[in-house]
């Protein structure tokens, strides 16, 4: 399917792990740029690494986003 959102910067929230991750995995291979944003920093470490060694370049943010301060730094961040 083509969503035509290659090279798009996508903000994916609860991106590491579960749905997310999933959510995550589909975009890259779209070609989109994804952006991840979730509390648990190993398991955004652990994608990150993952999807670079297949040469996706991903940003992973480690934020929990129950402060509007903390939505604010993650857009900055994107």
């Amino acid at each position: 399917m083509d969503l035509q959102l290659r090279n798009k910067v996508v903000l994916i929230t609860g991106g590491a792990k579960g749905i997310g991750a999933a959510i995550t995995r589909a975009c890259a291979q779209e070609g989109v740029i994804p952006a991840i944003v979730d509390r648990d920093r190993e398991a955004g470490e652990q994608l990150q690494s993952e999807m670079r060694k297949q040469a996706v370049a991903l940003e992973f943010i480690c934020l929990d986003l129950c402060s509007a301060d903390n939505c604010s730094q993650a857009v900055e961040q994107t």
